[in-house]
């Protein structure tokens, strides 16, 4: 929140409850954001001209996934290809302040962001991607990541639907169309016009509107085991809802039911939208395939997707991949067998899909 801008934090601040002990948390985040809205402003009077308009004259390139699928992963490597720009911490959490303040903000951001995923073993670098819905949160409302800052007792569901974007009023959809366009043209003007490659998870249920909206759009889908998933998905919220929360948190029994509810609605829209694309635009990774040969299914990507520039990154992707060859997944204590049910109730279609073998309870 403290990259907020200081309109949008206020306008969170009034359509959002606080508990009453996270006052004080709430009065530094409004200091804090007014201040930076001074040479924010500054920034947008300079630049703001220019950024909007730059032209995407390549459409994005998009890893697409539930969260927990290995998005963070694939991205990682892709980000190594130095023919794709993207979203950076200090496009992210600081995207209002980060032309100007760039020199001042690395050095803090390198500081704060050291082991801060809750979630898992990955560190936050600041030559490594981000998701680009953390830039959308400071400028907009319309950002499922709020959902971590004001869950309100389940109330906070209300930003899940900020993801289907294409089921809200017009109004609405207008909204996020010109925050998540400007957005864009920022990071490309940027990255000097190169094409960006992007991740965000709540992009899995809105494929028909990016591409509807960067008809040259490409999207790779990594799925991964589903019980691995909610378990994993469900421990980083919980982490993370601890973390950042400024109100009440709901239930883990609410949590773990509006998750695996929200896995399903997604892949019902996902299976619809991405599949009615040609096999030019659009591939399918299996998370547990792809740890085992990265290689192998990143020139796989590269060929069905028709993008230049494999051979050309191949030594970059095989530095990172080496550099992750001592990293440990998480360990999660076993799915008791209502969970178990509940998976397997909601999800049947995931796994006829995916091929992957249900529990028995």
């Amino acid at each position: 929140m403290l990259g907020c801008s200081y309109k949008n934090w206020k306008r969170l601040l009034k359509e959002n409850r606080v508990s009453p002990d996270k006052k004080d948390q709430v009065r530094f985040i409004s200091i804090v954001t007014f201040m930076l809205s001074i040479p924010a402003s500054l920034e947008k009077l300079l630049y703001d001209r220019r950024i909007k308009k730059t032209k995407i004259t390549k459409d994005p390139l998009y890893v697409v996934g539930h969260w927990r699928t290995g998005t963070t992963f694939l991205q990682n490597i892709l980000s190594r290809d130095p023919q794709f720009g993207w979203f950076d911490p200090l496009k992210t959490v600081s995207f209002n302040n980060c032309i100007l303040m760039r020199p001042m903000l690395r050095r803090v951001e390198r500081h704060l962001l050291k082991e801060a995923r809750p979630m898992d073993n990955l560190d936050y670098t600041l030559d490594l991607p981000m998701e680009e819905v953390f830039a959308q949160a400071t400028i907009s409302t319309q950002a499922i990541s709020h959902m971590l800052v004001f869950p309100d007792k389940g109330n906070g569901t209300k930003f899940i639907e900020t993801a289907f974007i294409d089921e809200q009023t017009e109004e609405r959809q207008q909204e996020w169309s010109e925050a998540y366009d400007y957005i864009l043209k920022k990071a490309t003007y940027l990255e000097k016009g190169k094409q960006l490659m992007l991740k965000s998870p709540e992009n899995t249920c809105r494929i028909r509107k990016l591409k509807k909206t960067y008809p040259g759009a490409k999207f790779i889908n990594i799925y991964r085991e589903p019980y691995t998933v909610v378990a994993s998905t469900m421990n980083m919220f919980k982490k993370e809802m601890g973390l950042l929360s400024l109100s009440e948190p709901p239930s883990e029994e609410f949590m773990t039911n509006t998750l695996i509810d929200l896995i399903a609605r997604i892949y019902k829209k996902m299976f619809v939208e991405f599949y009615e694309m040609p096999e030019c635009d659009r591939i399918d990774i299996k998370y547990e395939d792809f740890i085992k040969d990265p290689m192998y299914y990143l020139e796989k990507i590269y060929d069905q997707l028709e993008l230049d520039g494999f051979e050309n990154a191949k030594p970059y992707f095989e530095e990172y991949i080496n550099s992750m060859s001592g990293y440990k997944t998480n360990k999660y204590r076993p799915l008791d067998g209502t969970l178990i049910r509940k998976i397997n109730e909601k999800l049947g279609f995931y796994f006829d899909r995916y091929g992957y073998k249900m529990r028995s309870v």
